[in-house]
């Protein structure tokens, strides 16, 4: 690694400590941010995030694809009868219905809500986990939700209602278990559940009234039905959120004992209808039937018939076959005319269950199919909805169009059963007319046996067939199967990532402060932010004056002051080695930034290594060196200016309390300090005082400000150039930087003053380099 890439590597390392170091110095806002964010989180988890739980069950139906796979559908499927074919998508949907949640929020008693109040909100529970519920009397209107009050149970008999009337007063009135109130909002019945309570120890519970519709539309929304196969099945799984698990449950149960229910109705309803219509059938069958017997025996015995021809019996039988195909297309004319019948007796907005039977017609088989789930559908809707509802309205007209269709279908199939019937009487005619030659009572009697047996086998037939349907609905076969109950399972994630976030918000807050004040400081902090701006010598830096005096710098003194003062004349004495004179100037950008401080303590630390050293006061327009000191201020150098009489020691003032350490003040206060400043008197002192002193302190005006301290240049050895920490804008420095790139100054350097110590300052002191 060549020795660039070393000291770039190298700088880089001093740039991060520097940056992290800036950060180290406010750790405390960083711990005081962890912790409040930490604390908001807490009480955030405990009192405003609300434990959720996913309840699950699983159900199995028959996937419906026809109607061929239910034992109640394929008794009559061959028969004529049209039932809904079931679709295992189709009864998600049901599942997930408006209708259907709504009915079983209602029947669950869902209109009425209990809280308990807590010490910052109220905690929402289930009518299970409190001794009494509410039974609602009549129906709520809008304006009679929320908020209804509380109710104290005060034994077992007893319980007190307090609502707020209209002027904020709380009203408290007491009621009997199982008596019916009456009030505004509701009329009601309280109802206890368990007597073997503590009822002193039992608190005010808060009663709210429910939209139920509104409630249905938000457990519709967190309700899921799915199947467990991605190939479809009948295994579907039912899934549903919510905050109170009892409830959930409940829910779900009750979900699915509904959803069972209406299925079964529907079922019946159908059953019902058919059977109807099959004792009709039976019912003049059985008349018919009766008939036809009676005239065989009566025959026989007129007759005295005992077998038939063997000639005759092929023609008969292809004549039988013929009767046998019309009786059959009578059979389905009959069923067609009662469906034309049903159909012609209804009235426009009429509309009931279409059954038909003794004729096979996809077709039509379809619209019937779909004109019954309408119907049904219509039923439904008018248990929540009036007439004048427009889905109900729509729902008549797709009712109405479909029973057209039913209609013009059904005039079709009539033409092509009475042409089939014409072509069977022909066929008929022809065979009856071969079997003339058969013995006529022999012949007769064949055709009455044949007659008979033909409405034998039909009301065999149905009674068959009514048994079954018979058996359907005094036994219904349920097509639903709870596989797994519903369980309640906690769904809320883990807390740690919601505290995780809560400290770094709490880190990042203080540092986003930290970072825009670092961004938005416009001041000098520390030596890093001097050396930024100017490649001047930084002589040291000189920690806040925490103490009483002006001077702190003492032989007895070790305060980190006094200390930093002793450092600053070291390298002092380094950066100005092989100079026996010195005479050094201190200034600064701006007032108040300690120049006269530095000035004074830094001759101080001076004079106790046993130099002899002066502090002349030439800030001639805000003169503050003598009072800082003590001194009085009374002939200085305006006075030793303006007077030639005056000589050198009629000026200069002993500092008592230091040996070695002498003053001369600026004197009467001049009305034209820049001219006296360019005086030769003053090259007269300064010589003067160099052959008396070792060192010599200049304490001048501010160099940013006037052009007094540029007066001196040329009789200084060295200038040092006092910044304060967190009061000399950059901008400043900015300036004295120029002006010492342009050479107007001599042997310049700076001293960091104010500076507030900790132990993550990290200060460094130079000795004859750049610190």
């Amino acid at each position: 690694m060549s020795e660039v890439n070393k000291i770039s590597k190298k700088n880089m390392e001093k740039d991060i400590i520097k940056i992290i170091s800036s950060y180290l110095k406010y750790w405390y806002l960083f711990v005081i941010g962890a912790a409040i964010c930490v604390a908001l989180a807490f009480f955030h988890l405990r009192y405003r995030v609300v434990t959720q739980y996913d309840i699950y069950a699983k159900i199995l139906l028959n996937d419906k694809k026809g109607s061929d796979q239910s034992s109640n559908l394929e008794s009559l499927s061959d028969f004529g009868l049209l039932k809904v074919s079931k679709n295992i998508q189709d009864e998600i949907g049901v599942l997930q219905s408006y209708d259907l949640m709504k009915i079983t929020l209602d029947e669950l008693g869902m209109a009425v809500g209990y809280y308990y109040e807590g010490r910052l909100n109220e905690m929402e529970v289930y009518k299970t986990q409190i001794p009494f519920h509410i039974v609602l009397n009549d129906s709520l209107s809008i304006s009679q939700y929320g908020n209804f009050g509380s109710i104290t149970l005060l034994n077992s008999k007893t319980y007190q209602v307090e609502v707020t009337d209209a002027e904020g007063n709380p009203q408290k009135t007491t009621y009997n278990f199982d008596e019916e109130v009456k009030t505004p909002f509701a009329t009601f019945t309280v109802v206890l559940d368990d007597k073997n309570i503590d009822f002193k120890s039992q608190k005010p519970i808060l009663v709210s009234f429910n939209n139920t519709e509104e409630l249905a539309k938000i457990y519709n929304q967190k309700l899921m039905v799915q199947t467990v196969e991605k190939d479809g099945g009948g295994l579907l799984q039912i899934t549903i959120n919510d905050v109170i698990p009892d409830r959930g449950v409940d829910v779900v149960n009750k979900l699915i004992e509904i959803y069972e229910r209406k299925s079964t109705e529907h079922k019946n309803i159908l059953a019902n209808t058919t059977l109807s219509l099959i004792d009709g059938r039976l019912e003049l069958l059985s008349g018919e039937l009766s008939s036809v017997e009676k005239n065989v025996e009566s025959y026989k015995k007129t007759n005295d018939l005992t077998d038939v021809s063997s000639d005759a019996a092929r023609f008969i039988q292809l004549a039988g076959e013929s009767d046998r195909e019309l009786e059959a297309i009578k059979s389905q004319i009959d069923g067609i005319n009662a469906l034309e019948n049903n159909l012609a007796q209804s009235s426009g907005d009429s509309y009931e269950l279409i059954t038909a039977i003794g004729y096979q017609n996809a077709s039509l088989a379809g619209l019937i199919s779909r004109y019954n789930e309408l119907v049904q559908t219509r039923k439904s809707m008018l248990r929540t909805a009036g007439v004048g509802n427009p889905v109900v309205i729509e729902v008549s007209k797709q009712l109405l169009d479909l029973k057209n269709a039913i209609a013009g279908n059904v005039q079709s199939i009539k033409s092509g059963l009475l042409s089939s019937k014409r072509n069977i009487l022909n066929n008929a005619v022809s065979y009856k007319s071969k079997i003339s030659t058969v013995p006529t009572a022999e012949r007769a009697l064949l055709e009455i046996n044949r007659d008979q047996g033909l409405k034998q086998n039909l009301y065999l037939y149905l009674l068959q067939k009514r048994e079954e349907e018979a058996l359907s609905i005094s036994v219904p076969f349920s097509e639903t199967r709870i596989i797994e109950s519903p369980r309640a399972f906690m769904a809320g994630k883990s807390k740690m990532p919601v505290y995780l976030g809560a400290i770094l918000f709490g880190l990042f807050v203080p540092f986003l402060y930290i970072f825009s004040k670092n961004m938005l400081n416009n001041k000098i902090q520390t030596k890093e932010d001097i050396e930024e701006i100017t490649d001047c010598f930084i002589l040291g830096t000189i920690a806040t004056n925490t103490e009483k005096n002006t001077v702190v710098v003492t032989e007895n003194n070790v305060s980190p002051s006094a200390e930093l003062f002793r450092l600053l004349r070291h390298n002092l004495k380094f950066s100005t080695q092989g100079k026996s004179e010195q005479v050094i100037m201190v200034t600064s950008g701006n007032q108040g930034e300690g120049k006269t401080f530095i000035s004074i303590n830094l001759a101080a630390s001076l004079a106790v290594t046993g130099k002899k050293v002066v502090v002349l006061g030439f800030d001639l327009r805000a003169p503050k060196l003598m009072a800082n000191v003590g001194l009085a201020n009374t002939l200085g150098i305006t006075d030793f200016i303006i007077d030639p009489t005056l000589d050198i020691n009629d000026i200069i003032v002993t500092y008592p309390e230091a040996n070695n350490l002498f003053f001369i003040g600026s004197g009467t206060l001049p009305p034209n300090p820049g001219e006296l400043m360019l005086s030769n008197r003053i090259k007269s002192l300064i010589d003067t005082l160099k052959e008396t002193f070792d060192y010599i302190i200049i304490d001048t005006a501010p160099i940013g400000k006037v052009s007094d301290a540029f007066s001196l240049i040329p009789y200084v050895n060295s200038t040092l150039y006092v910044v304060r920490s967190n009061y000399t804008e950059k901008a400043e420095l900015e300036v004295f930087s120029d002006i010492v790139e342009s050479h107007k100054l001599q042997s310049v350097m700076v001293v960091l003053n104010d500076v507030k110590l900790d132990k993550s300052s990290g200060y460094g002191y130079a000795y004859g380099g750049k610190a």
